[in-house]
């Protein structure tokens, strides 16, 4: 089912798609502190109005714990799944007039939020399930008993549905517009990252060393801010 590719809204328009390449891998020491520092780059540009969306309660903590305070001294208000209900959290998230909502994939389906609210989904790392689930490890089993590919025959897709549903967040309407900014460089270093790429739509695509990057991502948001004040 390709419900993104079908839909009426033209993404070439609508949104952007960025990818920093000079940000440490997601298995190097270093990461997660530098998830640190691109989630605040965006943030800044979007003032808020964004998800961040993980694979994992340890780099959700990680992130949100070091950005809480600066996020509330910008005016931005941090949100974190686990802190309330998933409702609550969502109905804080469409009505403060910026905030910046920490979660986990277990978010990323379902989700509903048209309009100004989100405009950006920062997505950390992609979202392949833990191999050591008993429910992957007996899939993945199957597989290769088969003579498949364990990897690309079965979590590289899961990712993918998993990813797009993450990326179906962002525009639900027409007048939306907004960015997502993938911190994993993987989806370009490597030879599975083309299945991510070819899953999305048609959209503007931004890559390179991370300062160009932002400054498209300003350029990119300022024209907005012009569109609406005509």
């Amino acid at each position: 089912e390709n419900h993104l590719l079908d839909s009426p809204f033209d993404f070439g328009k609508q949104a952007v798609l960025a990818i920093p390449t000079d940000i440490a891998l997601p298995d190097d020491k270093g990461f997660l502190d530098a998830v640190v520092e691109h989630v605040r780059s965006a943030v800044r540009i979007t003032n808020g109005h964004a998800f961040v969306l993980f694979t994992s309660f340890y780099a959700l903590d990680y992130v949100h714990r070091r950005l809480e305070a600066e996020l509330r001294d910008l005016g931005i208000r941090p949100l974190k799944q686990g802190e309330m209900t998933r409702t609550r959290l969502l109905n804080d998230f469409r009505t403060a007039p910026s905030s910046v909502l920490f979660a986990t994939d277990s978010f990323w389906e379902g989700v509903d939020v048209a309009g100004e609210a989100l405009q950006c989904v920062i997505v950390p790392k992609l979202p392949f399930r833990v191999p050591t689930e008993p429910i992957q490890e007996a899939r993945a089993e199957a597989i290769s008993a088969a003579g498949g590919d364990a990897f690309m025959d079965y979590a590289v897709p899961q990712a993918v549905i998993k990813f797009r549903q993450g990326l179906g967040r962002l525009i639900r309407r027409k007048t939306d517009r907004g960015a997502v900014l993938v911190l994993d460089r993987r989806i370009i270093t490597k030879g599975y990252g083309r299945v991510f790429m070819e899953s999305l739509p048609d959209m503007k695509m931004v890559r390179g060393p991370s300062r160009g990057v932002y400054a498209a991502l300003d350029k990119f948001f300022k024209q907005e801010g012009e569109q609406n004040n005509e």
